[in-house]
This record gives structure tokens, C-alpha cells and sequence, in this order.
């Protein structure tokens, strides 16, 4: 019989033992978090919702404090949040 790994059936045991001991700790964030809506959409999603471009809200989002999520590199937005943004920055328009 080819064996092609170095270790032992036992060490593999003990291995996927931690492996299963840390996995059992380990939570995955609640969609119902505070710091966390319930109501977020891409950064292609909210151009179309606020119907302007995407370097829009880009700029939106480095220049003019536009609230915004990242994970791993990827921007999301809260809808709530988008319309509270949109109304408070229509009000400094209007003066």
C-alpha cells in the first residue's frame, strides 16, 4: 500500500480534533447586529438607488462622509442610512 502523506492516522486525528475544538467557538457575525443592517446593498446598488454614477458615490463616500461598510474590500451601504445622507445634504443645498 502507497502511502502519500508523512503523518500518522493518529497525528491526522489530533489535527482535525483542533480543528473541530476551535471551529465550535468560532461565531458568524448576526445579520441582526446593531453595527450590522439588515438593509445593506452594493456600491452598484446604491448608485442605482440614489441614480447617480459610481465614482459619485465613491467620492460620496472618501470626500463627503457618506456612511458605508467595508468587508474584504467591498463597499456596501445601508438604504436607511442613503436616505438619511441624501435628505441632511438636500437641507445644506436648499440654503
Amino acid at each position: 500500500m502507497l502511502q502519500l502523506f508523512s503523518h500518522s492516522k493518529n497525528d491526522l486525528e489530533k489535527a482535525v480534533e483542533i480543528i473541530l475544538n476551535k471551529a465550535q467557538g468560532f461565531m458568524v457575525p448576526s445579520k441582526n447586529e446593531e453595527n450590522q443592517p439588515e438593509d445593506l446593498i452594493s456600491q452598484t446598488e446604491a448608485s442605482k438607488f440614489l441614480h447617480v454614477s459610481i465614482p459619485t458615490i465613491i467620492d460620496w463616500r472618501k470626500n463627503k462622509n457618506l456612511p458605508y461598510y467595508n468587508f474584504s474590500g467591498r463597499f456596501y451601504y445601508s438604504k436607511k442610512e442613503l436616505l438619511e445622507y441624501g435628505r441632511r445634504n438636500r437641507k445644506k443645498s436648499d440654503m
